[in-house]
């Protein structure tokens, strides 16, 4: 089971507690019971702070497009390479709204009014151009990678080319000053911040105990939620018609996910205790549902006169759920050097 042990001296890579992992069979949700010798490790950054969003997508896709190069340079009955392994971001977010790959501008309420002045019809003109689901390339506020020709940060240090990579983009500024990105998850418009956690598992969907179901992996990425929940005495559901873990009519964790060849990336945001204003609907429509709300287990906890746990403390429990869920062991390693 896995153990919180204290953090290493403070490294200067952003994401440096790095926690070994070893998949093996259990009883749990996980219907592929083969015993697995994967690799997962865990990057937590919850000691450090909150962390720019771009460069923590950008450390997801540079370790992606690592995995994927190292795998097309390997024979088919190869083993994986050291690069090839499956890993966790554990992080805490600056203020920031990201859309999904697919999500409408409509839902950014700011952008909406009826007879705005000349200055503000420009600002949101220029706000609907960055953000456009057809908008690519510099100068936009699309943060991709373009996987069709040479990566040309693979044979750079991995701090540099997380740098590289975060700098793509040209984030719109919401009214209150938290910027804006269209990325390529799935969902509509949400919310990242101080005191949620947020967990992006790198997980190879085809080796097990994995299975190759997008859909599965939805559902089981909720269904840690749903566990870690439980632990704190608090019944959530899921929705039939939209993503996410619900308590009641509110949302209290955002779950969008990508994948390239099996690889997932993103992942799910639980609010342990964010400030709720931002997602107030005079700015975004929370991943555009109406008639829905956002809550938080802090505001649930302290409805019950009930303290709220620290996100380390919730950070924990999630790791020791996936263990259940997923059926992998988690072990501590060695810190990434």
């Amino acid at each position: 089971m896995w153990k919180r042990v204290a953090p290493s001296a403070p490294f200067h890579r952003p994401l440096q507690a790095c926690l070994s992992t070893i998949a093996t069979p259990s009883a749990s949700l996980a219907k592929n019971a083969e015993l697995s010798e994967m690799c997962v490790k865990v990057h937590s950054a919850l000691d450090m702070g909150c962390l720019e969003y771009s460069r923590t997508w950008a450390w997801q896709h540079v370790l992606l497009s690592r995995r994927l190069s190292s795998r097309r340079q390997l024979g088919e009955s190869d083993p994986p390479s050291s690069v090839d392994t499956d890993c966790v971001l554990l992080l805490e977010h600056s203020p920031v709204y990201t859309l999904g790959r697919g999500a409408d501008e409509c839902h950014l309420t700011f952008l909406n009014s009826d007879h705005p002045d000349e200055s503000t019809a420009d600002y949101q003109e220029e706000c609907r151009r960055k953000l456009s689901r057809k908008a690519r390339g510099p100068g936009t506020a699309r943060l991709a990678v373009d996987r069709s020709s040479d990566d040309p940060n693979l044979n750079v240090p991995l701090d540099q080319a997380v740098e590289r990579l975060a700098q793509l983009a040209s984030p719109v500024l919401a009214p209150n000053g938290v910027p804006i990105y269209r990325v390529e998850r799935g969902g509509e418009v949400t919310f990242h911040g101080p005191s949620q956690l947020v967990v992006y598992p790198l997980f190879d969907l085809q080796r097990p105990p994995m299975e190759k179901d997008l859909h599965w992996y939805l559902r089981m990425v909720e269904e840690v939620v749903i566990q870690t929940l439980q632990r704190y005495n608090i019944e959530s559901i899921r929705d039939e018609d939209n993503t996410g873990v619900w308590v009641g009519n509110d949302k209290v964790a955002a779950v969008g996910i990508s994948s390239s060849r099996w690889i997932t990336t993103h992942g799910f945001a639980l609010n342990v205790d964010p400030d709720l204003d931002y997602f107030d609907t005079s700015v975004i429509l929370p991943c555009g549902i109406e008639g829905k709300g956002v809550t938080s287990m802090a505001k649930i906890l302290q409805s019950r006169g009930e303290q709220a746990p620290s996100i380390q403390q919730v950070g924990d429990v999630v790791l020791e759920t996936m263990e259940d869920v997923f059926g992998i062991r988690l072990e501590h390693g060695e810190p990434v050097q």
